[in-house]
């Protein structure tokens, strides 16, 4: 790489103190020279990972995997109809049982160095995980259900499971917010120890990808991917190629800054901002727009929707009781009025309210007039402590045999402290000693479970409600001090059992859904989490040099840039200026 950078002849634009190489000419190996209006330049918190490319070691966050390695499927859960859009498979069928399904590659797929994209690619990286379990992202999944994949010719791949999973293609190969195993090529990975391996050499041609573009540059300052006119999609008449033809990443990594830059039309698009910073943006640039224009909510609803959580395992939180009466001392209109300026929606279910699930939601509105999450009633709240044996200390606070009845919130720096804090002062007011910190280690609070209550997102379901439900299940139950992925702490053997056949179910199967109700009716009663709000990005898209960014009008595909679906936005991007 210093090699690279001595060689290469570039020309600095100046972004309020950041750094944008454009290249102005260069000798052999240089950057080309890219105008502006054709460049997309995104803004991220920091760039960790500029030395690495390798999607396979757990807490990589190298911005460029997601569309540089295509799935099989992508998912749109933004339209009235479940979305699944076939891209390098052209289809597949699963047996009667779901014990088994064949996928079906499209024919003339290709990596970028010309070899072509083929079944035993997708059979060498479900092995080199399976082998390499539980190190790697998606490796404790593919050992947990595949016994084998078989490779009966270079377009066709047969999985056999260990157990039914009517899910299994959508869950891991279909690229859909945080989710897809990225596919790799199996004459490159083959030899490399995928612990370590970094899968970054320009000189050699590495990374080796099946997208659009290439990478021509990555530093701790930037990186860039610049646009391949051989892409395959292209050659074969699948996909036209990308307008943008250069991509960059700033690591410019405070909110003040992103808005300074957008305003200065310096920068397209960044990672979703506060309430108040995108309304400064909409404010001032008019080149600036959102999801949802420049209206509230100023963004989309994401697949993540906050919830107050605790470690179910500790007391006083590991009764349903207790968790009851703080659930009644909070009011969520308040969240969303003061916490995020009326930008926003509360949420009385730990789900996101896209299309596709909202058939589920329906079905069970009588479940929350049964168990009222929604009802803020502090005397409900006292009546509950009361009860169970607290009374009110000299200065209000809830108190037995001498200790108050404590609630630390734990939450991730910089994501909600706009309205953590209104929930804290809620909860103190209907007598909870709460209190709230923001910690860099917050995950790792949280996963041990020395963080006895957090704010953390369902990031499960987006077209049916299994997914959500299946964070609670009793298999991800760990000792407190003991990591587990899902941190919720919480057992319940009916709910398990009822979540198991769910798994086994069809989405399209009409016994799905007294099974949901079946389980959901164990969670409301238990509440191991209290539903807050329906998780909003708000992401400014900058018309100034590209326009048709996806919106509610024309909702294609969501827009952060971070998620496994960033490729079909840059397919749908077009010049503004000529």
């Amino acid at each position: 790489m210093r090699k690279f950078r001595q060689k290469t002849k570039l020309a600095v634009w100046g972004l309020l103190g950041g750094l944008v190489l454009a290249a102005c000419g260069s000798d052999e190996g240089g950057i080309k020279n890219v105008p502006r209006n054709r460049t997309l330049i995104l803004g991220l918190p920091q760039m960790r990972d500029y030395d690495s490319f390798n999607p396979f070691i757990v807490g990589t966050q190298s911005p460029g995997f997601d569309y540089l390695f295509e799935p099989l499927y992508f998912y749109n859960a933004y339209v009235e109809k479940d979305h699944v859009i076939p891209w390098i498979a052209e289809g597949h069928e699963y047996n009667a049982d779901y014990t088994e399904v064949t996928i079906h590659i499209r024919k003339g797929v290709q990596w970028s160095d010309g070899r072509p994209w083929t079944a035993h690619d997708l059979k060498f990286t479900i092995d080199m995980l399976k082998a390499h379990a539980p190190e790697l992202a998606f490796s404790t999944d593919m050992d947990t259900w595949v016994a084998a994949v078989e490779v009966p010719d270079s377009l066709t791949a047969r999985f056999v499971l260990k157990a039914p999973n009517p899910r299994f293609v959508f869950s891991y190969f279909t690229y859909n917010f945080g989710n897809g195993i990225h596919i790799v090529p199996k004459h490159i990975w083959e030899g490399e120890d995928p612990t370590s391996f970094k899968n970054l050499d320009l000189a050699r041609g590495l990374p080796v990808v099946s997208g659009p573009y290439r990478l021509a540059l990555s530093e701790p300052q930037q990186r860039l991917w610049d646009l391949r006119e051989d892409w395959w999609a292209a050659q074969i008449g699948f996909q036209r190629l990308p307008r943008v033809e250069r991509i960059i990443y700033l690591p410019q990594g405070d909110e003040n800054k992103w808005v300074q830059l957008i305003l200065a039309n310096q920068m397209d698009q960044c990672i979703d901002l506060r309430p108040s910073n995108i309304k400064t943006l909409l404010d001032q640039n008019p080149n600036v727009t959102t999801w949802s224009g420049r209206q509230l909510p100023y963004g989309y609803r994401d697949w993540w929707p906050p919830a107050l959580g605790f470690n179910n395992l500790e007391p006083p939180f590991d009764d349903p009781d207790i968790r009851w009466a703080v659930n009644h001392a909070i009011d969520r209109e308040q969240l969303v009025a003061i916490g995020w300026q009326g930008a926003g929606e509360y949420t009385l279910l730990p789900f996101p309210h896209f299309p596709p699930l909202m058939h589920y939601i329906n079905q069970v509105q009588d479940l929350l007039e049964k168990y009222p999450v929604g009802k803020h009633d502090l005397a409900q709240t006292a009546a509950i402590m009361e009860r169970k044996g607290w009374s009110r200390d000299a200065e209000g606070m809830w108190n037995k045999n001498g200790e108050r009845l404590r609630i630390p919130v734990v939450v991730f720096p910089s994501l909600f402290q706009d309205f953590t804090p209104v929930l804290v002062e809620q909860l103190r007011r209907a007598g909870f000693d709460s209190s709230f910190r923001m910690f860099s280690d917050a995950y790792t609070r949280m996963t041990q479970g020395t963080a006895r209550a957090f704010v953390m997102g369902n990031g499960g379901s987006v077209r049916d409600p299994y997914f959500t439900l299946r964070l609670y299940h009793s298999r991800y139950v760990q000792p407190t001090g003991t990591a587990t992925p899902y941190f919720w702490r919480w057992r319940n053997a009916d709910f398990d059992r009822l979540v198991d056949q769910m798994g086994q179910t069809a989405p399209d199967d009409p016994a799905l859904v007294p099974l949901f109700r079946q389980a959901l009716e164990i969670w409301l009663a238990e509440l191991p989490a209290i539903p807050l709000l329906q998780w909003f990005h708000r992401i400014p898209h900058n018309q100034t040099y590209w326009k048709n960014w996806p919106s509610a009008e024309n909702p294609y595909m969501n827009s952060a840039y971070w998620v496994r679906s960033f490729l079909i936005v840059l397919l749908g991007l077009e010049p503004a200026q000529p």
